[in-house]
């Protein structure tokens, strides 16, 4: 017990005895200003700007590199890079992300070092791909803390893989203009016509998922609330028709499943206004790879069902 008791009153003095001032951190100081001048520079292609602001030995390179052989790049790799960025994108930016903001660190043992916490969006020129990525950089100064001699960032690296995919030519799957899935597709209307409600939903998968463009905040039902929801339409309408517009697709994804992507008028007359009103719909129809359809995603007018 007293060997407890010791133990407790020598903790604040072993917290006490783990702190150490290495320095002050500003959130306004001349360094942050030198670091905005270099990234607005980096980003517009300003090379003039970027040799002025950078000092001896300046180094350059991505905290994500994980090649243990990495050693970064220097002043060249910099103006390259500047170069590159600023012929191949347009509307760059480079800001503050959110409440963040950038700081100063006057350290007494690593010198004066600016870290940023922002957003990097470039829009490709040629594609017009946005590209949009986290952007956090640790610059660190020289001795006379005027010159930037490391800059080291860290982004997201699936973001520049997305962009580079965007500029090549990939298969990404086949196109059916008739197959099966198209054929249960065609029996969810059928169904509907003939009014047989029960078997309009013979091949969704328990767990199936609605969206429906028309619902309130967009949010997806569960197939129980969707089926209700089509029960109440129906008794306030008579189904007159259904046309396809065009012929419908499916396409089977290199990835799991496929969708089933439809377009058809469909003829309803109201039962107090004794008036039809056709209904323009657009329709996708995901399958899971057992068959059995995953998601119904709805694109139609719903204000006409008021009428």
């Amino acid at each position: 017990m007293k060997k407890l008791l010791l133990a407790f009153l020598l903790l604040p003095m072993i917290l006490l005895g783990q702190k150490n001032n290495n320095g002050k951190v500003y959130d306004k100081h001349p360094a942050i200003d030198i670091v905005e001048q270099f990234t607005e520079a980096w980003i517009s292609g300003d090379t003039v700007t970027l040799k002025n602001l950078t000092g001896e030995g300046f180094k350059m390179g991505s905290s994500m590199n994980n090649n243990p052989n990495y050693k970064g790049g220097d002043i060249g790799n910099l103006i390259g890079q500047s170069t590159w960025m600023s012929s191949n994108f347009v509307n760059i930016s480079l800001k503050n992300r959110g409440q963040a903001y950038s700081d100063a660190i006057e350290s007494k043992r690593s010198g004066l070092i600016v870290q940023t916490f922002q957003e990097f969006i470039a829009w490709d020129k040629n594609n017009a791909f946005k590209l949009k990525t986290p952007f956090n950089a640790t610059f660190v100064f020289d001795k006379n803390g005027e010159k930037i001699v490391r800059f080291w960032w860290s982004d997201n690296q699936a973001a520049w893989q997305k962009w580079n995919l965007s500029r090549q030519t990939i298969k990404n799957g086949t196109i059916y203009k008739d197959h099966p899935y198209i054929g249960k597709v065609r029996e969810i209307w059928y169904n509907l016509a003939m009014g047989n409600l029960d078997k309009v939903w013979k091949d969704f998968s328990p767990n199936a998922r609605v969206y429906d463009i028309n619902q309130i905040g967009n949010e997806y039902s569960n197939l129980e609330d969707w089926q209700q929801f089509v029960g109440e339409v129906f008794s306030e309408f008579d189904f007159v028709s259904i046309d396809e517009v065009g012929y419908p697709d499916y396409i089977d994804y290199e990835g799991n499943g496929g969708t089933v992507l439809a377009w058809y008028n469909m003829t309803m007359k109201s039962k107090k206004t004794k008036k039809n009103i056709v209904l323009k719909f657009h329709s996708q129809h995901d399958f899971n790879e057992s068959g059995m359809i995953s998601l119904e995603t709805l694109y139609y007018n719903g204000n006409l069902l008021k009428q």
